[in-house]
C-alpha cells in the first residue's frame, strides 16, 4: 500500500509539474496563476502573476495585507483559494513594500504572489476549484478600476485514502469524494472556521467579512462551514446590477451594529448576476425566489430550502426601527413581518410593486419620449384616447410575454436576464438614441414606406406595442422585488395562472399612469401653436436620456473590465449635462427650433433650479460626499464614508 501511495505523489508531482494555468486580463493587468508543487503531500502553492499592461505611466500594485475597508490605501493584490481547497499560512509577494506620498504600494512592474494550499480529499482525479483575484492598479496621476474577487478556475489533483489533508481519514470505511460532503470534509470545514475565526479583531470590527462563493458547490460548503463553526450562515443575494443590493450594501452596510450582527454569523454573498448562471438557478430552485436582495439566514443544523427565514425589505440608514428588526433578524429573530396570502393581498403587493418601478432609474428617463410621442399625435388632431389603450394595453402584454418567455421558455431567473451586460448594453443603446433624437441630432422615425402602409392609427399602436416592450426590459434591469418573486413562483412552482395574473397587474399599475400621462398633451389646443415649449420639452428629455444611459453602461464596464466608466466619469457627466440643462431652461443656451426665452417664469424658475442643484450635488460626490441612493449606481467604486457611520 506504501508504495501506490508513494506513486500516487510521484504522479502528482509529474501533473503539477505540468501545471495548470487561468488567465484574466482587465483594468491594466493580466493576471495569471498556476499551480506548482509543494515538498508536503497533500500540498500545493498557487503561484499569480500580477502583470500591468502597456500605459503611458509606470504602474503600482498594492500589498496583500491592505484592509478591505481602509481609505485611500488602494485596494489589495489577493489570490484566494476557495473550498475544498485550504489555504495554509500567509499570502506572499515577491516585491518589497514601499512608501509612496505616506501610502504602503508595492514597486511599479509585474509582482508574483504564492499561497500555499491543502489538496482536496478524492479518488485522485483532477477537480476543478476556483480561486478569487483583486488587485487595484494605479499610475502618478490616477488609478484604474479596481478589480475585487474576480474568479478563475484551474485544475487540481485530489488526495486519497491517508495522504489525504491533514490526516483526514474517510469515515465509516467509504472512498473520500470529490463532491462536498460534510461528513467526509467536517475536520477541513473546522480547520477553515478556525482560520477564519482567529483573524484580527480588527478587520471584523470595520467591514463585514463576505465570502464570495460563485458556484452551487462552493456555496454548499460555505453554509457547510458555517455549521461546523456552530454558527448560521448569512446569505446575500445580491448582484453588480442590483440597485437595491448596492444601496443597501453602501448604506445600511456601514452602520457599525450592522456589521456586527453579519459578522456574529458567517456572511456569505452569493453574485447571482451572469457569468453566474449556475448559481443563480441554485438559488431560484432552493429558495423559490428571485427577489433581490434577499438575506437567507441558515441556522445550524438546518437546510436551505424555501423556508428558510429571510428578509428583503430596502430601507434608509436611518430607519432605526428597520436596522433594529434586521439586526434581530441577522441574530436569529423572524425579521419581516409575514405578509398576507390571500388573492387580495397578492394583487396589492402587485399594484405597489408596479408603482415602486414607476420611480426606478430605468423607468422615469422614458417620461420625457411618451410625452414627445402623444405629443406629436395630439398636434396632428388624431384622437388620443384609443391610441393611449392601447399603449397601455402593450406594457401590460409585453411584461406578461417577456416575463414568461424568460422565465419558463428559456429556464432563466430574472436577476440573470436583468443582470447580464448585454440587457443592459441594450438599455443603453436605446436611451443613447432616444436622448440623441429627442435633442435633434437626429430623427427616429418608421420607413417611408412603412409609414404608407401602415397609416397614421396603426403606426400609432405597433409604436404603442414597441413601447410596451421597452418598458418591460427597462422594468426587468432595475430588478424590481415583486416582479422577481412573480416569476419566481412560475419557474419553480408551475402556478402560471397566479404569475400571469400577478404580471398582467404588475402592468397594469405601470401602464394606467402613462396612460393618463399619453392625454395630457391633449391640452396642446389650450396652449400656444408656435411649438417652441415642445422642443424644449424634447431636450430637456434628450439630456435625461443621455444621463440615464450611463447608468445602464456602468454595469456593462463592470462586468467586462472596461475602466472607463465608473463613479468619477459618471458623476463628472452627469454635473455637466444637468448644468446644461439649467443653462438651457434659463435661456442662455439655445438650439434651431427654439423659441427665445423672454421671461423666466416661476416654473421654469423652479425646474432650472432642481438641474442646478442636482448639478451641484454631483460635484460635492466628486469631491467625496456620499450621495445616498446615487452611490448604488456604481457598483465596481467604494462609496465614501456614510455621515455617522464611523467610517
Amino acid at each position: 500500500m506504501r508504495f501506490f501511495h508513494t506513486f500516487f505523489i510521484l504522479l502528482c508531482f509529474g501533473w503539477l509539474a505540468a501545471g495548470d494555468s487561468a488567465t484574466l486580463t482587465r483594468n491594466s493587468v493580466r493576471v495569471t496563476v498556476t499551480v506548482e508543487s509543494d515538498p508536503t503531500p497533500g500540498y500545493a502553492v498557487l503561484v499569480g502573476r500580477y502583470e500591468p499592461l502597456l500605459n503611458p505611466l509606470p504602474l503600482h500594485l498594492y500589498p496583500t495585507d491592505v484592509p478591505a475597508d481602509a481609505v485611500g490605501q488602494g485596494v489589495a493584490t489577493r489570490l484566494d483559494a476557495q473550498p475544498p481547497l485550504v489555504a495554509v499560512g500567509a499570502l506572499v509577494a515577491d516585491r518589497p513594500v514601499e512608501l509612496k506620498d505616506g501610502v504602503r504600494v508595492l514597486p511599479a512592474g509585474p509582482v508574483t504572489v504564492r499561497q500555499r494550499v491543502r489538496l482536496p480529499a478524492g479518488d485522485g482525479s483532477p477537480v476543478v476549484v476556483g480561486v478569487l483575484v483583486s488587485w487595484m492598479a494605479c499610475d502618478a496621476e490616477s488609478c484604474k478600476v479596481p478589480v475585487r474577487n474576480a474568479r478563475l478556475e484551474l485544475s487540481v489533483p485530489t488526495v486519497v485514502g491517508s495522504l489525504a489533508i491533514a490526516g483526514v481519514q474517510p469515515v465509516g470505511g467509504t472512498q473520500p469524494s470529490a463532491s462536498i460532503d460534510p461528513t467526509v470534509f467536517e475536520p477541513v470545514i473546522r480547520a477553515v472556521v478556525r482560520d477564519e475565526l482567529t483573524k484580527s479583531r480588527e478587520s471584523h470590527e470595520g467591514r463585514i467579512r463576505w465570502s464570495h462563493p460563485t458556484t452551487p458547490e462552493a456555496a454548499i460548503a460555505a453554509i457547510t462551514a458555517a455549521h461546523a463553526a456552530g454558527k448560521p450562515a448569512l446569505l446575500d443575494v445580491t448582484g453588480p446590477s442590483c440597485t437595491n443590493c448596492q444601496l443597501m450594501k453602501k448604506t445600511v452596510f456601514q452602520r457599525p451594529d450592522v456589521i456586527a450582527a453579519w459578522n456574529r454569523g458567517v456572511p456569505i454573498s452569493l453574485d447571482t448576476d451572469p457569468p453566474n448562471d449556475a448559481l443563480a438557478k441554485w438559488v431560484l430552485t432552493t429558495f423559490q425566489a428571485d427577489t433581490r436582495p434577499m438575506y437567507v439566514r441558515i441556522d445550524p443544523g438546518a437546510k436551505p430550502n424555501a423556508e428558510s427565514p429571510r428578509w428583503s425589505k430596502v430601507f434608509a440608514a436611518s430607519d432605526q426601527e428597520q436596522t433594529a428588526r434586521l439586526v434581530a433578524f441577522l441574530g436569529g429573530g423572524s425579521g419581516e413581518a409575514a405578509g398576507g396570502n390571500g388573492l387580495g393581498a397578492f394583487l396589492l403587493l402587485a399594484v405597489l410593486g408596479g408603482l415602486v418601478t414607476l420611480l426606478m432609474p430605468c423607468t422615469y428617463p422614458m417620461i420625457p419620449f411618451t410625452l414627445n410621442m402623444f405629443a406629436k399625435q395630439a398636434s396632428q388632431g388624431r384622437p388620443l384616447l384609443p391610441l393611449a389603450l392601447v399603449y397601455g394595453l402593450g406594457i401590460v402584454l409585453c411584461f406578461m410575454l417577456v416575463g414568461v418567455v424568460v422565465t419558463g421558455v428559456f429556464g432563466s431567473s430574472l436577476a440573470t436576464f436583468s443582470g447580464h451586460p448585454l440587457t443592459n448594453l441594450a438599455v443603453a443603446v436605446l436611451f443613447l438614441g432616444l436622448g440623441l433624437s429627442l435633442i435633434g441630432a437626429f430623427f427616429l422615425h418608421l420607413p417611408a414606406g412603412w409609414e404608407d402602409r401602415l397609416g397614421g392609427s396603426r403606426a400609432g399602436y405597433l409604436g404603442a406595442l414597441v413601447m410596451g416592450l421597452t418598458f418591460a426590459v427597462t422594468g426587468f434591469t432595475c430588478a424590481a422585488p415583486f416582479a422577481g418573486a412573480v416569476l419566481a413562483q412560475a419557474a419553480t412552482t408551475g402556478s402560471w395562472g397566479a404569475a400571469l395574473l400577478g404580471m398582467a397587474v404588475y402592468g397594469l399599475a405601470i401602464a394606467i399612469p402613462f396612460v393618463a400621462l399619453a392625454l395630457l398633451p391633449g391640452a396642446v389646443k389650450a396652449l400656444p401653436r408656435s411649438g417652441g415649449w415642445l422642443n424644449e420639452v424634447k431636450v430637456v428629455g434628450g439630456i435625461v436620456e443621455l444621463a440615464a444611459a450611463l447608468k445602464f453602461l456602468v454595469v456593462c464596464d463592470v462586468a467586462w473590465g472596461w475602466s472607463l466608466i465608473g463613479r468619477t466619469t459618471t458623476l463628472a457627466a452627469w454635473a455637466a449635462l444637468a448644468g446644461i440643462a439649467a443653462f438651457y431652461l434659463l435661456g442662455r443656451i439655445r438650439l434651431p427650433g427654439d423659441s427665445p426665452v423672454v421671461e423666466v417664469g416661476p416654473w421654469r424658475l423652479l425646474i432650472a433650479a432642481a438641474f442646478l442643484f442636482a448639478a451641484i450635488g454631483c460635484a460635492a460626490g466628486l469631491a467625496g460626499t456620499h450621495l445616498g441612493l446615487i452611490e448604488s449606481f456604481f457598483p465596481g467604486d467604494a462609496a465614501p464614508p456614510l455621515p455617522g457611520s464611523g467610517g
